[in-house]
C-alpha cells in the first residue's frame, strides 16, 4: 500500500435526497464528492476499504446486490465518497431493481458537491448494455468519470493490456481516463488517488 496515511469514516446511509448529508471539512468547507458505481459483483466494497486503508469500514457481502442504499464516507478531511447500490444482479427482486434506477438518477442529477464518478468494471468482462447505458448517461450529464478496472490480479499481463483496450474501445466516451486496480496485489491505489485529485481540481476551476 501507499505510505500515505489515511483516515476515513462512515458518515451515514441514505435512500432519499432529503437525507443526503452535507459533508464538510474541519474548516467548514463542503467536501468535493466522488460517487462509486458498478455492477453488484465488481468488488466495490473491497476497493473502497483498500483505498481508505480500513479493513471493514465498508461492509462487504457474500451476496451481490445486498447494498440497496447510498452509503456516505469522508476521507482525510479532503474528499467525500458516496457508494451507490450495485446494479445488474439477477437474484435481486424486481421491485428492488426498479428502485435503484431512480435512486441513482436522483443522486447523480441533484448532488451539487458531486465532482467525479468512479465507474468500476471487472477487467474480465466486456461492458454490456447496462454498463453502456450508464456510461452514456454519465456523459450526457457531463460528469467527470474515471474507469476503474477491478480484479487486475485475475488476468496475466498480456490479458490486462488486451482486455483494457477492448473495454475502453467499447465505450464511445472520448479520452476515457482509466486505471487498473488489484486489491490483493495492492495495485492502483496511488494512481487512482492522484487521478481523483486532478479531476476534482479540474472540475472545481
Amino acid at each position: 500500500m501507499s505510505n500515505e496515511t489515511a483516515h476515513a469514516k462512515f458518515i451515514t446511509t441514505a435512500l432519499l435526497p432529503k437525507d443526503y448529508p452535507t459533508i464538510r471539512s474541519k474548516s467548514g468547507k463542503i467536501l468535493p464528492e466522488v460517487a462509486v458505481v458498478g455492477r453488484s459483483n465488481v468488488g466495490k466494497s473491497s476497493l473502497l476499504n483498500h483505498l481508505f486503508q480500513a479493513k471493514n469500514l465498508v461492509k462487504t457481502s457474500s451476496t451481490p446486490g445486498k447494498t440497496q442504499a447510498l452509503n456516505f464516507f469522508s476521507f482525510n478531511d479532503e474528499i467525500a465518497f458516496a457508494d451507490l447500490p450495485g446494479y445488474g444482479y439477477a437474484k435481486v427482486p424486481q421491485a428492488t431493481k426498479k428502485q435503484w434506477g431512480p435512486m441513482m438518477r436522483s443522486y447523480l442529477e441533484s448532488r451539487e458537491s458531486l465532482k467525479v464518478i468512479l465507474f468500476l468494471l471487472d477487467i474480465r468482462r466486456i461492458p454490456n448494455e447496462e454498463d453502456q447505458k450508464l456510461m452514456d448517461w454519465i456523459a450526457y450529464q457531463e460528469k467527470a468519470v474515471i474507469l476503474v478496472l477491478t480484479k487486475g490480479d485475475k488476468v496475466n499481463q498480456s490479458e490486462q493490456k488486451a482486455n483494457t483496450d477492448k473495454i475502453v474501445n467499447e465505450f464511445t466516451a472520448a479520452n476515457l481516463h482509466h486505471v487498473l486496480y488489484s486489491v490483493p496485489k495492492s495495485r492502483g491505489r496511488k494512481e487512482l488517488l492522484a487521478m481523483m485529485r486532478e479531476a476534482i481540481r479540474d472540475e472545481s476551476q
